[in-house]
């Protein structure tokens, strides 16, 4: 059989011992469904009982706490005290304590009736009532199994919280099963009780807390008092509780096995009741037999499932690398009977794969040298545009500036001349390279870079601009370099140094000033020496204006950055008229440039029809040399002044009219919950981070804060205005959910929606009371 044969057999085999766990699992689920399904009905069941108990305490505490509050009502506390002489009794105060104290009854639930006897006064208070005649009240609200001098004989007597089991009471013709609480006022009446709280308890009510029980399971479930009379049953006698629960107290655990029933039981530590549940084993066997076929589907169906998958994932996982050998040994050559097997084969081979691609990314980071080499000529002949590019294009790259002053240096190689040969052109070739190496030894983060075929640019870069000090550091730097590389390799090296330069944009321009001092010093360029180009300038003969200058003026002019134009023409002006000494003919000569610069500037803007241009060029056109240098500079600076105005009038125009679109588009779709930055930049057609920007300059805010306020806004006007309801309102305004509508508010405005309409309607029936007020 083949190798490939024996790859699949092992897969297979590793996948059918895997497969074996599910049947070890099964058999493990089958063991102890039984028993996990029996724990889990108690707990849960325990649960429930526990819930009950919890709740109907807390409704019992509540019931207590409303009888407490009664004690702290002045009104009703007179009225405790009063006489039974008839001119004690004030009708009127009595009827208002009624309605006042029946709003204490609605904050419980459980409550379905209540009413208070005050013996004194022979009268009973129920719902904003006052009975005087009690026989009448007794025959609208009694219980079946006592006449009126028994109910009567009860309201007179002491009753600290006593809580009466179920009885049959009629409440103004309805007929109920009541758990009855009892009080007597005031609360630390012992003998002589002055009156009684008597709130009424639907059976219903507390029975629909133990309802799931009996639901789930089919079993029986009932609560009793300390004595063991029901207070509420499902499913069970009144009989047969009271054997329960006697049965309960002699072996006192809360889960007893009784015959075919499981008692689950929880006893009150605040009332002394009891809390007891009836489960049918059947049913906890019919959940555990649910859990036992469905184990043995699945069982089943995971064999034979896996089976399957085990054939195709062995066949699926040996074919590619079969493949995989296949491709390698046409590719490499390699022969597999020389390894143990298929895996030792792989291993060696994707060894040297992998040390062939160590190889491949050593080249790569040389690639890595010629874009850096790229960036530093760009950045020599001006090719960037602004600051930020340049910084960009740096952090690409990793490349790091010192600082943003500093010089450029154009290093020759002496003593070749004008001779072309191979020998040469290695030999210039290894001198660039030898001289690159020392300067990086000098300069550790010096840029570099090759002119030609015998000089080399080198940029020095300093933190900050002392004159004195980055001259002298650059001398010595030069010097060390200079008399290094003629005493260790032979090597005659002459410097030409551009003035300094104190920004990134002026790198092209220092660059431009050292290649012209390696021009002017061509004759003395083989003696070994620094050149700088300010010992030179004032010996030329040509007026200084070169193109990247030239297309930085035209750059800053179309943008529209006065500032920008007057450095560079205050820079262009000191160069040609302070520092050299121009002819007549020359500085006609460079006027005319200066004028030509202005003219193709004007001419190309996209404003080029409007007077003001026509106005500005045909100043341009009338300045005469004839005026003075002083005045014709003058004249430059005014024209360029009224041009950069005019670009950013217009410029703030159409800012304007942006934010303007911004906010029309913000208003008619703050309700949208998809509105965001993207589909406002495509509605006016500008990108995202313009108008982010251009948003935050023009209003003080960002784009999604000016929506929220929108948003919030309007809310809060449908909040006052409407009834809709908080979640209508958020989705209104354009938020996905009640929650993050409700924080954005409370972010905005200090306060919850539900305050601030609470507050809304009290100043608007303030406003109305002020208006019924006015004569």
């Amino acid at each position: 059989m083949s190798k490939t044969t024996k790859t699949f057999r092992k897969f297979l085999l590793s996948y059918l011992v895997i497969l074996l766990l599910p049947l070890i699992t099964g058999i493990v689920s089958y063991q102890v469904s039984m028993d996990v399904a029996k724990k889990s009905s108690i707990e849960s069941s325990m649960l429930i009982l526990k819930k009950s108990k919890d709740i109907l305490e807390s409704r019992l505490l509540e019931v207590e706490r409303f009888t407490k509050q009664l004690t702290l009502v002045d009104d009703f506390n007179q009225h405790l005290i009063t006489g039974t002489e008839p001119n004690s009794i004030n009708l009127y105060s009595l009827s208002e304590t009624s309605r006042y104290i029946s709003t204490y009854a609605h904050t419980n639930d459980f409550i379905e009736d209540f009413y208070i006897y005050l013996k004194n006064d022979q009268v009973i208070l129920k719902d904003g009532y006052v009975f005087f005649r009690l026989d009448h009240f007794y025959d609208l609200y009694h219980y079946h199994d006592l006449s009126f001098d028994q109910w009567k004989k009860s309201l007179e007597r002491n009753h600290q919280g006593e809580v009466i089991p179920v009885r049959q009471y009629t409440s103004d013709s309805k007929e109920l099963s009541v758990v009855t609480y009892v009080q007597s006022l005031p609360l630390n009446s012992i003998n002589e009780p002055l009156g009684t709280v008597v709130i009424i308890i639907n059976q219903k009510k507390i029975g629909n807390l133990l309802e799931e029980l009996s639901k789930q399971y089919g079993g029986w479930t009932f609560i009793a008092d300390k004595e063991g009379n029901p207070l509420t049953m499902m499913g069970i006698s009144e009989d047969s509780t009271k054997k329960v629960v006697k049965k309960l107290n002699e072996k006192s655990r809360s889960v007893n096995q009784e015959n075919e029933t499981i008692l689950l039981s929880l006893h009150s530590d605040f009332n002394g009741w009891h809390y007891v549940a009836g489960i049918p084993k059947q049913a906890l066997m019919e959940k555990a037999e649910t859990i036992k076929q469905i184990t043995f589907v699945v069982t089943c169906t995971t064999l034979m499932i896996g089976m399957l998958l085990c054939l195709f994932l062995a066949y699926r996982n040996s074919t590619p690398i079969h493949n995989l050998i296949n491709v390698v040994k046409e590719q490499i050559g390699t022969d597999l009977s020389k390894h143990k097997n298929e895996y030792d084969f792989l291993h060696g081979n994707i060894a040297t794969l992998i040390a062939n691609n160590d190889t491949l990314k050593r080249e790569l980071a040389n690639q890595q040298e010629l874009l850096k080499d790229s960036f530093v000529k760009s950045l020599l002949n001006g090719e960037f545009y602004s600051q930020k590019g340049i910084i960009n294009k740096a952090n690409q790259l990793n490349v790091s500036f010192r600082g943003k002053y500093g010089y450029v240096c154009v290093l020759k190689i002496n003593g070749y001349g004008d001779l072309e040969n191979k020998e040469i052109h290695n030999e210039l070739s290894a001198a660039r390279f030898i001289v690159k190496r020392k300067l990086a030894e000098l300069e550790t983060d010096m840029m570099m870079t090759d002119l030609g075929s015998d000089k080399i640019v080198a940029i020095f870069h300093f933190k900050k601009e002392e004159n004195s000090r980055n001259v002298d550091e650059i001398k010595h730097i030069l010097n060390l370099l200079i008399i290094s590389s003629a005493n260790l390799f032979r090597i005659s090296i002459s410097a030409f140094m551009g003035r300094q330069f104190h920004n990134y944009h002026e790198i092209s321009q220092s660059y431009h000033e050292a290649r012209l001092a390696a021009d002017y010093n061509f004759s003395v360029s083989n003696k070994s020496k620094i050149h700088w180009y300010e010992d030179i300038i004032k010996e030329t003969c040509v007026f200084y204006y070169p193109m990247n200058l030239e297309l930085r003026l035209v750059n800053a002019l179309k943008i529209g950055e006065l500032c920008d134009v007057k450095q560079i023409l205050n820079q262009v002006f000191q160069e040609n008229f302070c520092e050299r000494q121009l002819s007549p003919i020359l500085a006609e000569q460079f006027l005319m440039e200066i004028k030509s610069t202005l003219i193709k500037t004007l001419h190309s803007t996209m404003y080029q029809n409007s007077n003001e241009l026509r106005r500005l060029m045909n100043q341009v056109l009338q300045v005469q040399l004839k005026f003075g240098i002083q005045q014709v500079w003058k004249e430059f600076e005014f024209i360029a002044t009224e041009y950069c105005a005019h670009v950013n009038k217009r410029k703030k125009e159409e800012n304007h009219q942006h934010i303007k679109l911004i906010i029309e588009f913000l208003e008619a779709n703050y309700g949208d919950p998809n509105l965001c930055l993207y589909r406002i930049a495509e509605e006016i057609g500008h990108p995202e981070k313009f108008v982010s920007q251009l948003f935050k300059e023009h209003v003080g805010e960002y784009v999604s804060d000016y929506i929220e306020k929108i948003r919030i806004h309007k809310a809060s006007e449908l909040l006052v205005s409407t009834e809709m309801t908080i979640e209508e309102i958020a989705m209104e305004v354009g938020y996905n959910s009640a929650h993050s509508f409700r924080r954005a508010f409370k972010r905005v405005l200090d306060m919850t929606p539900k305050g601030y309409r609470q507050a809304g309607k009290f100043n608007r029936e303030e406003e109305n009371n002020r208006s019924k007020n006015i004569p």
